[in-house]
């Protein structure tokens, strides 16, 4: 597997899993909600966002020294 197929992997699933996070805004409207939000929903997209940063700026990096190597 490549890094962008991982990258892209974990993309998707993000976007699935923010789908359903954001489905249950429509029956999940309490203290838990905002509470689970606030200590895990959010360091979790943030985290996340921080990692396909990264593996962008590996990606460049990993081309890079392919080009270098030629």
């Amino acid at each position: 597997m490549s890094l962008a197929t991982g990258r892209y992997q974990v993309s998707n699933a993000f976007k699935a899993l923010k789908a359903h996070w954001e489905a249950t805004d429509s029956f999940w409207r309490d203290a838990v909600r905002q509470e689970f939000a606030e200590k895990r929903w959010d360091p979790l997209a943030a985290r996340v966002a921080a990692a396909l940063s990264a593996m962008d700026r590996l990606d460049q990096a990993l081309a890079q020294m392919k080009k270098d190597c030629e």
